[in-house]
């Protein structure tokens, strides 16, 4: 899809965690649901959000699912939302968010949901899938692990994926000769401070790579860039507003007052989520959920419906790629 260089089009935990283990497949048809920026810890609703969503890929029967990050804290609060999660009773896969680490460091959160690493790659189905963590600030030469909320500092040093992760990665793509897509939280194309380096290792091998997926934005886009697709998936739950499009009446007055940061929430009606199927012949579908704002909607308070980052929207396009 697309046209020229670059285009935006907007139309117990059980994790099967295998890495470099191939299943011995040719490429099949497969499907598998995508959800990101659940955010449990500010999202009031956010219990029966994540269950429609597991509810429908139960239903639809996909292949496994991942959520892109922005997931929960690993607080004992939250193990009743993990547990909405384990219900899927396929493979799950985990990426790491910045804000899952506002109030823990990685290792912590590792440990709660069960995910053994924060970078790593599984063969499925005859697919190469990688997950990529960004979750670095660059200070004095050194890599440090966000923690802790660290990472609330100059947006200069932050968002970065440090070399030995590279280098991985690298010698990852190199490696596979299966069809490959990379996740990460934060965007290949505009987010990661070292985006070129990981935008040179894909073009090197474009053959392999169908697309980057991303969450982090809350937006809905789709970005073509030397022959890699980079598409932004929506939050399942709100896009962040300040300002004069805050709001104290989305939601029921009690909440505001249990959750501070409501206000500058803006919701969308229902959960938004996507399902993706790859199909042997060389293409993927993306199928999205479109929903509504919440009233008052930040459009009839005068937010613009798209910046740089993409379709500011209730709503995850349905995209269709070949590869």
């Amino acid at each position: 899809m697309g046209v020229g260089t670059a285009v935006v089009l907007t139309p117990s935990t059980f994790l099967a965690f295998t890495p470099k283990i191939s299943d011995g497949l040719k490429p099949k048809k497969l499907s598998f649901g995508i959800v990101t920026d659940v955010h449990k810890d500010l999202m009031p609703d956010a219990d029966e959000r994540l269950q429609t969503f597991i509810d429908r890929a139960q239903e639809i029967k996909v292949d496994f699912i991942i959520q892109m990050g922005d997931f929960c804290f690993a607080e004992d609060k939250n193990k009743g939302f993990l547990k909405i999660w384990e219900q899927f009773e396929g493979p799950k896969y985990h990426v790491l968010g910045n804000h899952d680490m506002d109030k823990n460091s990685k290792d912590e959160v590792l440990d709660f949901w069960g995910m053994p690493k924060t970078y790593y790659s599984y063969d499925f189905g005859g697919y190469h899938f990688v997950v990529l963590d960004a979750n670095f600030l660059y200070q004095d030469n050194k890599f440090i692990d966000y923690k802790h909320a660290n990472f609330y500092v100059d947006s200069s040093i932050r968002t970065y994926i440090n070399n030995e992760q590279i280098e991985w990665f690298k010698a990852d793509l190199e490696a596979t000769e299966l069809p490959t897509i990379v996740f990460s939280h934060q965007s290949l194309w505009h987010g990661v401070k070292n985006r070129l380096i990981l935008q040179k290792i894909m073009e090197d091998h474009k053959d392999k790579v169908i697309c980057s997926l991303n969450g982090h934005n809350h937006t809905d886009y789709h970005y073509v860039k030397n022959s890699i697709d980079y598409i932004g998936i929506n939050s399942m739950s709100y896009q962040w507003v300040s300002g004069k499009y805050t709001s104290t009446e989305r939601f029921p007055k009690e909440l505001y007052k249990k959750y501070g940061n409501l206000h500058h929430i803006a919701g969308y009606k229902d959960p938004l989520y996507a399902f993706a199927t790859l199909n042997p012949k060389g293409t993927m579908e993306i199928e999205g959920v479109r929903s509504e704002w919440m009233s008052p909607s930040p459009y009839d308070l005068g937010m613009p419906h798209k910046n740089e980052e993409g379709l500011h929207a209730p709503q995850i396009s349905d995209f269709d790629l070949r590869f």
